[in-house]
């Protein structure tokens, strides 16, 4: 059957939508959790925008995609591209996804790319990032004749290169029936907006109003400048991402955000806010895996009009647990070697193997414990760096929790025993908790243990592997820590 979604699209709205920056495709997210999703839909949000990497198979996002439409989220996946790949490449892999996805309904939504200079794209190249933007388009309109498609312009999607790039003089594709850009009402502009830009970038907190007095009239002069662009083109408007850190006061964040989504509603702007989650450092993310929308509540309020819920489901909170980004987030002592184990992990992917040259033998000056560990690192890139930390750390416990740890693991040779710890980052002081011997063969199995934290809420935490055996050689995988009320 053809695909015809034209008539839908007039109707399509993607509501009260929201970022949600969970997938592989650079360093310190977590994976894709369902969980993230039934939060989400349960604080009022109507849609999800993700980000899928170049170059992976499409069907790897099938389960975060299959999901959202499920739960009635309309769902718009967004590249992260490479420009070093060349245009070909991400052409071809357009290509491949498309075709994936064709038999989709009309509530996923593609995305052509994601601002470009931080794909690669040079200033003074805007010309040529827009061909890539025209050639993608006419791969994916072999085998999508009709879905939505977003499209911005370069840089970092700045809406005046919306209106000075996405139209029909750099958008110049002719498709195989002979329409082009202007005749596609299935298209709709985008457009970033982050202002005041050290308001929503800003590490250090602010007030809104005293630092930037002018901050309303930035916002709305974006949104007028997209709006006219809208109207000439006879096209709809998606302003696929502006939010803050939420590391200012947040009455400001609230006013702010409320400001925002009035201004938006005025002018039938589609939007989606970033972000809903990264990891729980993240300073832009609403939710936290141990305390749900807890600190943002009128923020949700504002963006959905919705109380969001008291309770979210467990959701893991390590990061990079299945070492799809080879070692990024995690750490060794100076008795304990990492390296990626290629081919070794749960269904034949990356696992990590960690080599202990070394034991803890006192006795005969051997005073370092070997531990592989992940923590939130205060030298950290997007760190916090003000009074308002706003509950920013990687790994926490909350009191009373009951916490389900996993993982999968195995020795090259004979047997080898560890043990499981948590502490206070970041210098694991005091210990909070160490688990019995966990005794592992060469079989590759999964192992789970529970731990109930019953004493008050910890929120920088270090979970460790402490190692026991010397010159034992362990593969680990799909390592979980997921916290949630006694049953």
């Amino acid at each position: 059957m053809a695909q015809n979604f034209t008539e839908t699209n007039k109707a399509l709205t993607l509501g009260s939508g929201v970022n949600t920056d969970f997938t592989t495709t650079e360093v310190n997210k977590v994976a894709y959790d369902k969980g993230f999703y039934i939060a989400f839909k349960d604080a009022g949000f109507d849609s999800v925008r993700f980000f899928i990497k170049q170059g992976w198979c499409p069907e790897f996002y099938k389960p975060a995609v299959d999901d959202a439409l499920q739960l009635g989220l309309k769902v718009v996946l967004v590249p992260f591209s490479m420009y070093c790949w060349g245009k070909g490449h991400l052409v071809q892999w357009w290509d491949e996804v498309a075709e994936y996805y064709k038999d989709y309904p009309a509530e996923l939504v593609f995305e052509i790319m994601n601002e470009p200079k931080m794909a690669g794209h040079s200033d003074g190249e805007e010309s040529e990032t827009m061909q890539w933007y025209g050639e993608c388009i006419q791969e994916i309109r072999k085998s999508n004749p009709t879905r939505l498609l977003a499209v911005g312009g370069p840089h970092f999607n700045g809406v005046e290169f919306l209106t000075e790039y996405v139209t029909p003089e750099y958008l110049s594709y002719t498709l195989e029936d002979g329409t082009g850009f202007a005749d596609d009402p299935n298209i709709w502009g985008v457009f970033h907006c982050y202002h005041p830009k050290s308001f929503t970038h800003g590490a250090i907190d602010q007030d809104i109003n005293k630092d930037h007095p002018n901050w309303k009239q930035l916002i709305i002069a974006d949104l007028e400048e997209a709006n006219a662009w809208s109207k000439k083109h006879n096209k709809r408007i998606y302003l696929s991402e502006w939010g803050t850190r939420l590391n200012h006061k947040k009455k400001y964040v609230e006013e702010y955000t409320a400001f925002v989504v009035t201004e938006l509603a005025k002018r039938n702007i589609e939007w989606s806010y970033y972000c809903g989650v990264f990891n729980n450092a993240w300073p832009y993310g609403l939710f936290n895996s141990e305390w749900g929308f807890a600190g943002v509540e009128e923020i949700v309020r504002n963006l959905t009009g919705k109380e969001p819920p008291k309770e979210v489901p467990p959701t893991n909170q390590i990061v990079n647990s299945d070492f799809m980004l080879d070692l990024t987030d995690w750490n060794t002592s100076e008795y304990a070697i990492m390296g990626t184990a290629d081919e070794q992990g749960v269904d034949g992917t990356r696992a990590i193997r960690v080599h202990v040259p070394f034991t803890y033998e006192p006795d005969i000056g051997r005073k370092i414990i070997p531990s592989l560990y992940q923590q939130y690192e205060p030298d950290w890139k997007f760190r916090v760096m003000g009074k308002e930390q706003a509950n920013k750390y990687t790994i926490q416990l909350r009191e009373n929790r009951v916490y389900d740890i996993s993982f999968h693991a195995r020795c090259e040779v004979g047997s080898a025993r560890f043990q499981l710890q948590l502490g206070q980052a970041p210098d694991n002081e005091p210990i909070i908790w160490t688990s019995e011997e966990i005794r592992v063969d060469s079989t590759l199995n999964k192992y789970e243990i529970k731990y109930q934290h019953s004493i008050p809420s910890v929120h920088n935490v270090r979970f460790s592997f402490i190692f026991l055996d010397r010159h034992s050689e362990i593969i680990l995988d799909q390592i979980e820590l997921r916290g949630h009320k006694p049953t």
